[in-house]
């Protein structure tokens, strides 16, 4: 009988102690998560020159850039660190800008930003909690996706599920759509279609609104493409899309012909937004505030 009774008390420790460590797993900060799912270290460096061109002191001069997003399907940004004090505005989407502020700006002075961000990254797409992929069905500016003529060519390329109408958007993107080097202001979707040629941008735009006409949530990423470590230098900054198979989202770059392969490589500076909610989160590599200063990045 007292050995049937330690039997019993031994099963009931053991059922507790397991659903304790199940509570401690499922209570895990994101923290937690990116070291057990994003295990591969990727460290980038970048910086900027911020120059006052004038004969005069400037005051309250503010400077403003991105840092990698904070956690993607495929990318955890672990720290950040810069030679000269910020503050970090971020958004829902965990886009991450630097505020630099100086209050005294000497004539001539130049100053020299440095920015390293530590990154762990995944070769598969993890779960992460999102917010409502209402946002990410949308048409909006450059994202033509109620288009007639989007909504044409969309239904031409819809298979049975996400994934395979995700396949055929980027094969028919990559196929149709012609180079044509960079572009300095974004065109969008239409014009990439009816003009069959554009650069990242207009690959990334028309992969979107044709999923998005197709109910598949999708969006913009603005980042590099980077294996190793490395320096990231402005003629590096690149354009591709994402999409949402209901699980996970996958990176798909139509323009280097890039469907859902070669992730840990592709790491994001900006979700791109444009229903202007946070115009203070859509620039391009920085914004400053302060007339006189110029900057570059190097």
């Amino acid at each position: 009988m007292k050995k049937k009774a330690i039997i019993i008390l031994s099963i009931v420790c053991c059922v507790i102690f397991v659903t304790l460590v199940m509570i401690f797993i499922s209570g895990k900060s994101t923290d937690d998560i990116s070291e057990t799912s994003y295990f591969m270290p990727k460290q980038v460096r970048y910086s900027f020159s911020l120059q006052n061109k004038t004969n005069k002191l400037l005051n309250d001069i503010k400077f403003w850039t991105y840092a990698p997003v904070k956690q993607t399907s495929t990318q955890f940004c672990e720290k950040i660190e810069a030679s000269h004090p910020y503050q970090i505005i971020n958004n829902h989407l965990g886009v991450q800008v630097l505020e630099f502020s100086f209050e005294h700006f000497p004539p001539f002075a130049t100053r020299i930003i440095s920015i390293k961000a530590n990154l762990l990254m995944s070769e598969n797409p993890c779960h992460i909690s999102e917010v409502a992929m209402d946002e990410f069905l949308k048409p909006g500016i450059n994202c033509e996706s109620d288009h007639p003529d989007i909504i044409q060519q969309a239904l031409a390329l819809k298979a049975e599920n996400a994934i395979q109408t995700a396949e055929n958007i980027f094969s028919w993107v990559s196929k149709h759509i012609r180079y044509s080097g960079y572009i300095k202001n974004a065109r969008g979707s239409l014009y990439a279609l009816s003009q069959k040629k554009g650069d990242c941008t207009e690959y990334m735009y028309l992969f979107i609104a044709l999923c998005r006409a197709n109910k598949i949530p999708s969006r913009g990423i603005a980042g590099y493409i980077c294996n190793e470590n490395d320096i990231l230098k402005p003629s590096a900054l690149h354009n591709w899309a994402e999409f949402f198979d209901g699980k996970v989202w996958w990176v798909v770059d139509p323009q280097n012909k890039i469907f859902m392969e070669n992730r840990k490589s592709y790491f994001a500076m900006r979700i791109i937004e444009r229903q202007n909610k946070e115009p203070m989160l859509e620039f391009n590599r920085f914004r400053v505030q302060g007339q006189g200063i110029h900057v570059k990045m190097n």
